[in-house]
């Protein structure tokens, strides 16, 4: 998902959480406690549980049941650690990209073929406040939801525990984030467990490519306006992603200013500038029509070499490597791996 549908969920999301309260007192879904429960409570650990936050510690006072995640990273955080969320968060965007189901293709498996209960982010204050009534999840979970401000932090704190990033959604190791949600939810074994393993894939791909390794690369994440984001830091999001495989990002691309969401800003006349052994660039549907008119695109030896590889959003590549989970990691290696073997070795031939 990408901030400007983050943020305008959040204030949606601000607002209906005011009328919560209210709601939720009056709904009756039915819900048994079989119905609730999850594998969060088959390895319950000592509670209460304290986790720290940007807009507040939150306290959970016993082993959650029914798990919401306002993000589809915390979607996968929460499968990775074998917990199915009560529903994931959808919009058009989403839809669009996973065929109307929202459910991405490394959650299939998680999911067990099953469709998922959606909270429709799209609809509007009122009916995000009777969605969330009706789902009646004991605990949000939000490490990747953009739209969490302070308001939305204050309002949603009175009626559920929000376990939450430490500096910005997105802002911090995918595995710290799967830590505090795993100890939100009694089971912080099992966050050691899932993180020890993706870590290995991770390596065993990194073995197995030594080609890879020190290979310089830059990322345009899009057009923004006029000018271009690019990747301007290793540490988060696609920068975690290709570090551990083996790349090195570019030290030009670490000196551009950058936007609040920590990406570079870039002039279309300065794109001669972003050389590097492999480039790699978002767009919506692989079209890079928007960069080909430029000389100085052009002009870049990656470029001329044909060392580019493409990550399309209507493919789900840019949510799985921007976004990273020790579930959607498996699924991107496999794909994103032999287009950048092969991106090294057209620039080795050229």
């Amino acid at each position: 998902m990408n901030s400007r549908w983050n943020r305008r969920i959040g204030a949606a999301l601000a607002a209906a959480t005011v009328l919560l309260g209210v709601t939720a007192c009056g709904s009756d879904t039915g819900t048994t406690d079989a119905d609730k429960s999850t594998s969060a409570s088959a390895d319950a650990g000592q509670y209460p549980v304290t986790v720290s936050g940007k807009f507040g510690e939150t306290t959970i006072e016993s082993a959650p049941t029914r798990a919401m995640p306002l993000s589809p990273q915390d979607a996968d955080i929460l499968l990775s650690l074998g917990v199915t969320p009560i529903a994931i968060p959808v919009d058009a965007q989403n839809r669009a990209a996973t065929g109307g189901s929202g459910v991405w293709p490394w959650q299939v498996e998680a999911f067990g073929g099953k469709t998922p209960e959606t909270l429709d982010m799209e609809t509007g204050a009122g009916s995000i406040t009777e969605q969330l009534a009706v789902l009646e999840p004991d605990i949000i979970v939000s490490t990747g939801f953009w739209g969490l401000d302070q308001a939305a932090y204050d309002q949603l704190s009175k009626q559920f525990p929000v376990v939450h990033f430490d500096t910005k959604a997105n802002g911090e190791p995918w595995q710290d984030s799967t830590r505090k949600v795993a100890a939100a939810l009694g089971i912080p074994a099992k966050a050691e467990e899932v993180i020890a393993a993706a870590e290995a894939d991770l390596a065993k791909a990194r073995a197995d490519n030594p080609t890879i390794a020190g290979k310089t690369y830059n990322a345009i994440i899009g057009d923004t306006g006029g000018q271009l984001s690019v990747l301007a830091s290793d540490e988060r999001g696609i920068g975690q992603f290709l570090t551990s495989l083996g790349l090195v990002l570019s030290p030009y691309a670490t000196t551009l200013p950058v936007d609040a969401d920590g990406r570079g800003i870039l002039s279309y006349e300065n794109v001669g500038d972003m050389n590097a052994d492999v480039l790699f660039v978002v767009s919506p549907t692989g079209d890079l029509g928007y960069l080909t008119k430029f000389e100085g695109w052009n002009a870049l030896p990656a470029v001329q070499d044909g060392a580019v590889v493409s990550l399309a959003r209507n493919t789900g590549l840019p949510n799985a490597v921007g976004f990273p989970s020790a579930l959607s990691l498996g699924w991107a290696t496999d794909q994103v791996m032999p287009l950048i073997s092969d991106a090294v070795a057209k620039g080795a031939a050229g």
